[in-house]
């Protein structure tokens, strides 16, 4: 890559256009499904900025991979704790995420992201599932809380008894399990 080529990526204030590049860059990895074909694109572009600003003088703090600690969780059968166990896990990745700068570290984290998404959709697996479900049709977190405190009231508090009581589960739940069923089909072990 060229000065001018390193340039034309970030601009003549080019520490402040990596920045808010990077910054962007991160916004839309943080609403994209974890899906490694997804990731792609923004890891491309993420390298090309980096090769950019290193071309121009910019250089990273070296991070030690090993310190993230972005171990998958083991899940609770209970889906109460599960998804509390989820949001959580998923929340520390976000502030992994906001914090990485350099391309190796945003590529482990990454991939945290969808061994979590992974180990959590199987949870939820069911043999009905919805091949038109859209499954980057992520629900509020607030709905799907609102709707397991539902089923509990019913008498629900597993996975399989939402497979057991699908009759009378609610309907947000059962969206749910579709479109974490057809992520996990899809997507399961190969991200």
């Amino acid at each position: 890559m060229t000065k001018e080529e390193a340039y034309a990526y970030l601009g003549e204030e080019w520490e402040e256009g990596f920045e808010e590049q990077i910054f962007t860059l991160k916004q839309q990895l943080l609403t994209l499904v974890p899906i490694h074909k997804l990731y792609e694109a923004k890891l491309s572009k993420w390298k090309k900025l980096e090769e950019a600003f290193i071309h121009l003088g910019g250089q990273f703090q070296q991070v030690d991979l090993s310190q993230l600690k972005l171990e998958t969780p083991i899940f609770s059968d209970n889906i109460s704790d599960a998804f509390k166990t989820y949001q959580e896990y998923r929340n520390r990745l976000k502030i992994s995420l906001l914090n990485s700068v350099d391309s190796e570290t945003v590529i482990v984290v990454l991939d945290s992201f969808i061994k979590l998404e992974v180990s959590y959709a199987a949870l939820w697996h069911s043999e009905d599932f919805d091949d038109n479900i859209i499954i980057s049709n992520v629900p509020d977190p607030m709905e799907i809380l609102k709707a397991i405190k539902c089923f509990e009231n019913l008498g629900g508090k597993t996975f399989k008894d939402l497979i057991e009581m699908a009759n009378v589960a609610p309907e947000t739940l059962k969206r749910e399990q579709k479109r974490l069923t057809l992520y996990h089909n899809k997507y399961g072990e190969n991200g």
